[in-house]
């Protein structure tokens, strides 16, 4: 297989889901025509929606959910990397401004940032059951993974 995997998929977005990140996955298939509630109703594969988060890019809301929230959503990777670059180079102005004065030089205050997401978001002991919900229905043969011999 060419980095995919070999099927399936429930179990890991039924725990991206309980991990709080439903709101953003469904945003996200929303912004490109596909509705999470599919899965459900048997027309859109797990598979193909953990796929679709796999490839989302820095700035979506999935990206931003892993990261800690909606604050993070304007902070894709390359504002953080600025935002490092800045501090840096105001740290560096710092020390040859301290090592050049007679005097105490106050440090510089950081870039501000949102607040990094926190481990372990999901509830310990608790599985995700689907098994019940009025929509559920057994995956269609298609998106099934097949069994080779």
């Amino acid at each position: 297989m060419d980095g995919g995997h070999a099927g399936g998929g429930s179990l890991q977005l039924g725990q991206l889901i309980e991990q709080g990140h439903g709101a953003a996955i469904r945003y996200d298939l929303q912004r490109i025509g596909l509705d999470l509630a599919d899965v459900w109703r048997g027309t859109l594969a797990p598979r193909r929606v953990l796929d679709l988060v796999e490839q989302a890019p820095d700035d979506s809301a999935f990206a931003a959910s892993q990261r800690g929230g909606l604050a993070h959503r304007a902070w894709p990777l390359d504002r953080h990397m600025q935002a490092a670059l800045i501090d840096a180079v105001n740290a560096s102005a710092w020390v040859i401004a301290q090592v050049n004065s007679k005097g105490t030089v106050a440090r510089p205050e950081a870039v501000p940032r949102p607040q990094t997401a926190v481990a372990g978001r999901a509830r310990p002991g608790r599985r995700l059951d689907l098994s019940h919900h009025p929509l559920a229905q057994p995956l269609p043969e298609k998106y099934r993974a097949r069994r080779w011999p």
